[in-house]
């Protein structure tokens, strides 16, 4: 069995002219990572590996992460099939660095998110006031019995679903 958490970058900037990958975090995206960062420490919810896409604002979120998580340098991964991958590629990648009672975090794109969270669940994951599941910047948080069930419907128990827009300013 291990942890798996899945998170959606947090908001960009679409003012810039430049490539998609180069897209940095705009003031509201750094604010909400720095949140989900503190929130995460505070439930004691601190991945043991962090995966992350080689988008510029991916990167930028896990860096603002890692200001309120204790996950030393050298377990953070970048991945370069992580960019836009979709639910059976992000699968691959898990089964690549899953490891057997740890947490494990994959840090990446919609719509490939939004499919995997919803294909993993055994139970339909609640949507958010606006109807969407993966706004940016949220994180699910999986228990997994192992990587083998990946690739079966509805199979996994979502744990917590974490949106910056439903955080509590105290929290």
């Amino acid at each position: 069995m291990f942890e798996l958490m899945l998170m959606r970058h947090a908001k960009s900037d679409w003012s810039s002219h430049c490539a998609d990958i180069d897209r940095a975090l705009n003031d509201r995206g750094r604010k909400d990572a720095v949140r989900m960062g503190f929130l995460l420490n505070e439930k004691n919810i601190v991945p043991d590996r962090i995966v992350v896409s080689a988008a510029q604002r991916t990167q930028e979120t896990a860096e603002l992460l890692l200001t309120s998580l204790p996950v030393p340098k050298k377990n953070i991964v970048i991945d370069k099939q992580l960019y836009l991958a979709d639910r059976e590629t992000l699968c691959e990648i898990i089964e690549l660095y899953a490891i057997a009672d740890q947490r494990l975090l994959v840090l990446a794109h919609n719509p490939g998110m939004d499919d995997l969270v919803s294909y993993l669940a055994s139970k339909r994951p609640p949507l958010s006031a606006s109807g969407k599941l993966m706004t940016t910047c949220a994180v699910a948080c999986f228990r997994v019995e192992s990587v083998g069930v990946l690739n079966k419907l509805g199979q996994c128990e979502l744990k917590h679903l974490f949106r910056p827009g439903e955080i509590a300013d105290n929290e």
